[in-house]
Formats: C-alpha cells, structure tokens, sequence
C-alpha cells in the first residue's frame, strides 16, 4: 500500500479478511519507505506476517501517466526492488486505483473499495486494526488528556480554522487538552507535542487519551483502530459522502458539515465531547 497513513491503516480490515479465506498463508503486507513508521503499527497484528518496504513512493508516476493510473491502468510504479521481492510470492495483490465505478465514496465505504481494488469479496468488517509496539513510550503528562489534532497537511480543505481550536481550549479545564501532529498555530493552554513524538508514541498517546478530537487524518484511523472516544470533524468541501471516510468506530461522534468543516462551531464539539463522556458513565455504571 504505497498511499497515506489512513489508507495503510484502513487496508488492515482486508489483510484480516485475507487471512481468513487463506487461513495458512504467510502473508508479507508492503508499503513505501516514505510511510514505513504506518506499516510498523500493522506487523504486530496476528494476520499480517512479514513487513516489506519499497524505496520509491510515487517518484515514476509523471504528470502524463497521472489520468492513465487514476483511470486504473497498469502503471509501472515499482522500483527494481519491488519487482525483485514479488517473484517470491505465489499472490501480489496491488492497491492502484481500480475503483468500481465513479463517485465510489457515494455508494461503498472506503474500506470495502481497498478490498474491491485487490478483488477480495465479502469484506463486512469494517474495523480497522493496529498493534502498538509495546515498547513505545509516551511524553510525560500527557495521558488522560483529551487529544486534539488539525495538522491538515494532506489537504487545507480538511482544516478546521484555529481561532476555534484556540476557542475550544479555553472553553475546557485548563490543562486537559494535549496537541499532536506536525505543524500548525500556537494554541495556548495547551500541551504540545507536535513533531516531537514517532508515529508509534502518536498511537500510544491517543491509546491513553481521555478523547481524540480531530479532522479526516491518518491518526482518526489510529483512533478508530484503537476504538477510543472520539469526535471527528468532517466536510463536504473535502468529499461529498463524508460518511464514507468515516472510520467504523462505535465510540466516536462523527460531526457532518455541509461545506467547509469550520461551520462545525466549538459549541457543537463540546456537546458532543459531553455526550460521550456521559456515555461512558452510563456504561461504568453498568
């Protein structure tokens, strides 16, 4: 899976059904050196046995063959050490674009269509997976917090805008809100520990959190992996059956724009921040 975060993440519901129809396969799950920290979350899972990483990402797809390779043609992507390791295997199942028909995300999730593009049939599981390291280690203070992420680096459509972020913090306890991605504005009141933490401590962080909140990103997958609490933050500007998109996670609250994903005020993510954690006092109760 040479794509994103998320995509590497949202293929492990496949790679689990794989295993499933070929039960004594030894399955080795591929992806590029620029997202090898991703496949490094996956290799702990029981189906998944072996992790190889290609040199080359999408350094061959030139802007003439780009309509060729969205319209799923046969592209020659791999590198010489890619063509090298599939000679060994008896099945290569490879993620180029082979959507079913377009406009997908208005008719199947985004995890059934990975499955479609490698012919896999009958994938009703939508959940995600990932294996922490359990090595991985996570800045002091920060566990228990609720965990906020809007590093769209991907895409500046998914962003929500930062005088909200800002807006939000203040509106919470002081201190309970911790930072994570890349980059972004300073937001005070909050922890940060932006670009200081692997993909591996962004797990484990978000394992410990009292809530992720966050926009479509590779961490909400990590998060609906990991089934956490969460309240997603999503937009038609970016794609127009955001549902698609949505990690399947039982615990999040998924909050729907139409159009850009900044009409989501800070008032609806709090109530939907409060209604969660009433959620999970009616469960404890229980």
């Amino acid at each position: 899976v040479l794509g994103q975060l998320g995509d590497v993440v949202c293929f492990s519901a496949t790679v689990r059904r794989i295993k499933q129809i070929f039960p004594n396969a030894t399955i080795t799950f591929a992806v590029s050196k620029r997202f090898q920290e991703a496949g490094e979350l996956l290799i702990g899972l029981p189906y998944i046995d072996k992790l190889f990483v290609t040199e080359l990402y999408f350094e061959k797809l030139t802007p003439e063959l780009v309509p060729l390779f969205e319209a799923g043609w046969n592209v020659e992507l791999r590198g010489k050490d890619e063509i090298e390791e599939q000679k060994h295997y008896d099945l290569v199942l490879e993620t180029r674009p082979r959507c079913r028909r377009a406009n997908w995300w208005r008719y199947s999730h985004q995890v059934e269509e990975l499955a479609h593009r490698v012919s896999i049939p009958s994938l009703t599981d939508l959940r995600t997976e990932i294996a922490i390291p359990p090595s991985t280690e996570v800045p002091g203070g920060v566990e228990g917090k609720i965990i906020l992420h809007n590093d769209a680096v991907t895409d500046p459509r998914k962003g929500w805008h930062w005088d909200y972020v800002r807006e939000l913090v203040q509106r919470l306890p002081e201190g309970s809100v911790a930072l994570i991605g890349t980059q972004g504005e300073r937001v005070d009141g909050a922890m940060d520990v932006r670009g200081q933490t692997t993909l591996a401590q962004t797990a484990a962080i978000i394992s410990r959190c009292r809530c992720y909140i966050g926009i479509d990103s590779g961490p909400m997958w990590i998060a609906g992996s990991l089934q956490m609490p969460v309240v997603g933050l999503y937009a038609t500007d970016y794609i127009a059956a955001y549902s698609a998109i949505t990690p399947y996670n039982p615990n999040a609250l998924y909050l729907q724009a139409e159009g850009n994903v900044s009409e989501i005020t800070p008032e609806a993510v709090l109530t939907a921040l409060w209604t969660l954690e009433a959620r999970r006092a009616q469960r404890h109760e229980k």
